[in-house]
């Protein structure tokens, strides 16, 4: 069975930024922490970690015990 996620046409022009830099990150075989979010990001700590939320809870993004990283996608690199 797979995994539903949110329409990405859907999402604002911050949650792509947040996405993006995710995916940057996740891309390189990284985790994409918090504190690395807020420096490759200009906007304050809570704009941030709301998009996270709603990426999270569309499944986007998954958390992983050392941050984020993309959820299912079915797409390649």
């Amino acid at each position: 069975m797979r995994e539903q996620r949110g329409d990405v046409q859907e999402l604002t022009d911050f949650e792509l930024t947040v996405y993006e830099a995710v995916a940057e990150i996740d891309t390189d075989g990284g985790t994409a922490d918090l504190a690395t979010l807020n420096r490759q990001i200009d906007r304050p700590e809570e704009d941030i970690r709301a998009a996270l939320a709603h990426l999270l809870a569309v499944g986007h993004l998954r958390s992983s015990g050392a941050g984020f990283v993309l959820g299912s996608h079915d797409w390649s690199p």
